[in-house]
């Protein structure tokens, strides 16, 4: 007898406290989150058969550090492996700060909030592993048109800017999956789809899940069960509502999102049946009457792989170079909040926040030549998920997804743990954001093609 797929999800808010340090953008004049639109959510689903555990946890957060201390604790929990656990953030970039930001405010509430989040996302991983019950799988395809490419050029300015560039690669399609029960009943729906949720953007204080939150929702309503969202190659794309700073804006755009997830997601059939014609019943006309009968038990593989990539680096100035402009510029916002002219306090912040990131690059990449992250493929059934740390562009998605073995694939950055943006060789060309602010050399977009698609063949 094949082996039987099982799955489970649990739920915990995370919602960071009031007051935390809520600093994502250089022109922002708020230091402290001011209040909450919508709770952020780490949604786990625990999947099983007689010889595989995996975890999936979704976290709504820019990004999740903590990944060797939260697999250490679901592994004492459950037994399940630690290379076996994927914590995948949605790069919300209105949550609350795991780190000191370029100003001081706001960070003394960070380490205990940081502290706490090993252990509840375990729990919701240990919760779900309690209550492991006979599943089933199938996958999908969407499109949405949400998503545009954010790198246009500027003539005024002759550069790169995060813009709408309408005739720039975006990848549009959304992978979908849906998991029931054996009653045919929603355990879960996995979302895929690459996009920066940076609708609430400098003008807006508040801790939000951007338009992640509200795609959940959507779907839940819709379809029922639990819904993760697993932020894909998204490195050059963004809503074009980005910036906006309206709430009324991610909401619109999750539900657009949601909508579209929902209607694929209603769309598949678990287990797969054949039509047969029961009876014809004499009516005014002649009426086929039918009945779907099962004929066969979807696949219940249960696979993972992992690989260490290493990816080439450019050479980076000496953090002695960087730190005391960094402390200078950060000294110059101190000041002008004394002042307290918002126009001022902007320009320095922006200028104190690109300091600190080049700051934050020299002290973690100067002198080396490669740096090594953690490439991580499961296989559930016949869909194949695919996540790596950093900030993948668009085409590196499309490129794996196109070679892959398997009929669906999802490709994932943002998972486990944080690295920088990778963008294709071409876009050095033209340098900008996501190019000028990575410590990654031209080139690495080609060696992360190769490993993922290596990587999901041994899955087969």
């Amino acid at each position: 007898m094949p082996p039987q797929l099982q799955a489970a999800t649990a739920r915990t808010v995370i919602t960071p406290p009031v007051g935390i340090t809520h600093a994502t953008w250089g022109a922002q004049t708020h230091t402290r989150a001011e209040g909450v639109d919508l709770d952020l959510w780490a949604t786990a689903l625990v999947l099983a058969n007689a010889e595989t555990k995996v975890a999936i946890v979704d976290i709504d957060l820019v990004g999740y550090p903590m990944v060797a201390a939260t697999r250490e604790v679901i592994t004492r929990l459950t037994g399940i492996p630690g290379d076996h656990v994927r914590l995948s953030a949605t790069h919300t970039h209105s949550a609350g700060n795991l780190s000191p930001a370029w100003f001081p405010e706001g960070s003394e509430m960070i380490p205990a909030y940081t502290a706490s989040l090993p252990d509840r996302i375990a729990g919701i991983v240990w919760e779900a592993h309690q209550n492991l019950r006979p599943a089933r799988i199938a996958a999908g395809k969407g499109q949405s048109n949400v998503g545009v490419n954010r790198r246009l050029w500027y003539p005024k300015q002759r550069r790169i800017v995060l813009g709408r560039n309408w005739s720039g690669f975006a990848d549009h399609e959304m992978i979908i999956a849906r998991i029931d029960d054996e009653n045919e009943q929603p355990v879960a729906t996995i979302v895929n789809y690459a996009c920066h949720p940076t609708i609430m953007a400098h003008r807006n204080a508040l801790v939000t899940p951007d338009y992640p939150g509200a795609l959940r929702r959507t779907v839940e309503e819709i379809v029922g069960g639990k819904c993760l969202f697993l932020q894909g190659a998204a490195g050059n794309s963004h809503p074009k509502e980005s910036f906006s700073s309206r709430a009324e804006d991610y909401h619109r755009v999750g539900k657009l999102l949601g909508l579209e997830a929902s209607k694929v997601a209603l769309e598949l059939e678990t287990r797969p049946k054949v039509e047969r014609l029961l009876e014809v019943v004499e009516s005014g006309a002649e009426l086929g009457i039918y009945v779907d009968e099962p004929f066969a038990e979807p696949d219940a593989t249960l696979r993972v792989a992992t690989a260490s990539v290493s990816l080439p680096l450019i050479e980076l100035p000496t953090v002695a170079e960087v730190k005391a402009d960094y402390e200078k510029k950060a000294a110059d916002l101190a000041e002008a909040r004394q002042r307290g002219d918002k126009k001022e306090i902007s320009q320095k912040s922006m200028l104190a926040r690109r300091a600190k990131m080049r700051l934050g690059l020299s002290q973690a990449y100067h002198g080396k030549k490669t740096a090594t992250i953690e490439m991580q493929a499961i296989r559930i059934g016949s869909l194949a998920l695919i996540g790596m740390p950093g900030e993948p562009f668009a085409e590196i998605g499309v490129e794996v997804r196109r070679r892959s073995p398997f009929a669906v694939t999802m490709f994932s950055g943002y998972s486990n743990g944080g690295f920088a943006y990778i963008p294709t060789k071409e876009d050095y060309q033209l340098g900008g954001y996501g190019v000028w602010n990575s410590p990654v050399a031209a080139g690495a977009d080609e060696r992360v093609v190769e490993e993922a698609v290596a990587l999901l063949h041994k899955l087969m």
